[in-house]
């Protein structure tokens, strides 16, 4: 009796038709396409806070830094060398780590833990748009650089102190790098956006801010600085240039600093 049941259970069991299992798919494809741009939204979100992280951490190192050297900044970098070339032996990512308890980058490409995005850590943010790029010992890729304005343009010797900043709470000091090969970079090479439009920045205060692109562009800048930046010459440090009435962020710490009246 027991298998007669089963048998009449089994038989008038009703099955899903072709049409109903189409419409399931359907509903469920249209879930997944209102939960995945969240999802996506979440994960940027948790990648800029980690590059802002990061920022907060190049900070201390800058003013530990400046702190022991009498207000001088590090060197900015000479891309022509890779990070372990005598000519980088005293430049910022590989003197400033050892500050906040981090390898420096030429210890990370000797051993061959190479910073980016699929192997994060502090010299990494993980918002950046090429997932493999093409590093080397010898071909190092930055996610961050060092305002090239802490000097004069081509006077690496001629630094400025931190304390000669006039306005440090709006004067750029550190920054977000497009990955590529330039440990340095200036209002018009600094081309980030990855973060909705803007950038994270270290201003000469210590703290880190979001700078949308049009506030800290200049001109010539190849994504095309907007007005009213756009006539703006990045190496012009008057008061027609980077100290215009007009210029919310300075590159350049003093009126005047890459001339020869600084």
């Amino acid at each position: 009796m027991a298998k007669v049941m089963v048998i009449w259970l089994r038989r008038n069991a009703r099955a899903f038709t072709l049409i109903e299992l189409l419409v399931v798919i359907a509903i469920i494809g249209i879930l997944a396409g209102m939960l995945l741009p969240a999802l996506t939204k979440a994960r940027e979100r948790a990648n800029a806070a980690r590059c802002v992280s990061n920022m907060h951490q190049w900070s201390l190192a800058i003013n530990m830094y400046n702190d022991d050297w009498n207000e001088y900044y590090p060197y900015d970098g000479d891309y022509n060398s890779p990070p372990c070339a005598v000519a980088n032996d005293y430049a910022w990512f590989n003197v400033l780590t050892p500050y906040i308890g981090q390898k420096s980058l030429c210890t990370n490409y000797a051993i061959g833990h190479i910073p980016s995005v699929r192997n994060p850590g502090i010299f990494v943010c993980m918002s950046g748009t090429n997932k493999n790029p093409a590093v080397s010992q010898n071909n190092a890729v930055f996610y961050y650089s060092l305002s090239t304005c802490m000097h004069r343009e081509s006077y690496t010797n001629i630094g400025f102190r931190r304390d000669r900043m006039v306005a440090p709470s709006a004067t750029i000091v550190f920054c977000e790098e497009p990955e590529d090969v330039f440990p340095e970079t200036n209002g018009q090479y600094d081309t980030v956006t990855r973060h909705s439009g803007g950038s994270n920045f270290v201003l000469g205060d210590g703290h880190v801010e979001w700078i949308p692109f049009f506030q800290f562009c200049r001109a010539g800048n190849p994504n095309g600085c907007p007005s009213p930046l756009g006539d703006k010459q990045w190496d012009e440090s008057g008061p027609g240039g980077d100290w215009s009435s007009t210029v919310p962020y300075h590159w350049w710490f003093f009126e005047y600093a890459n001339t020869d009246n600084y």
